[in-house]
């Protein structure tokens, strides 16, 4: 994965992306689409080829990725689109630091970028991605974190 996008979900400034969303797409038992929403406190780049995730352990999207071993991630943000496809696994049914969540290892196989062409769109950008409002910072998601990158 390009190096910027490795630094933004390396997990080293939160504070830049805390009430940032990365949605990602599993594929479900009809072969549809099935989108989900993750925080960065969430999801951490263990390095340039392998992204650890925590997700509920009895969601569809668990499921889902425990079937199919897909995924598709993506990060949207200011001037930024980053789809990253690859092929997941589950490395931990029930987290130590949080039970309700399984652990998932991303095998990235495929970055692709996206920006609009300024021959066509001039002065065209994405001013932001999703977000969401966080009322504190939990002392556990620094444990899922760290759990994480184990």
């Amino acid at each position: 994965m390009p190096d910027d996008l490795y630094r933004r979900l390396a997990g080293n400034d939160l504070q830049a992306c805390a009430e940032k969303v990365i949605l990602i797409c599993s594929v479900d038992a009809n072969g549809f689409a099935h989108p989900a929403i993750l925080s960065y406190f969430e999801v951490a780049a263990k390095d340039a080829h392998n992204i650890r995730l925590a997700t509920y352990k009895g969601s569809s999207t668990s499921n889902n990725m425990r079937r199919n071993g897909k995924l598709t991630m993506l990060i949207i943000d200011t001037r930024t689109a980053y789809y990253i496809k690859g092929s997941i696994e589950e490395l931990e049914a029930e987290m130590r630091c949080s039970s309700q969540n399984s652990k998932f290892n991303l095998h990235v196989e495929q970055v692709l970028a996206d920006e609009t062409n300024d021959e066509f769109e001039p002065g065209v950008y994405l001013m932001t991605g999703v977000t969401y409002k966080r009322s504190t910072e939990s002392p556990l998601t620094r444990e899922v974190l760290a759990e994480l990158l184990e």
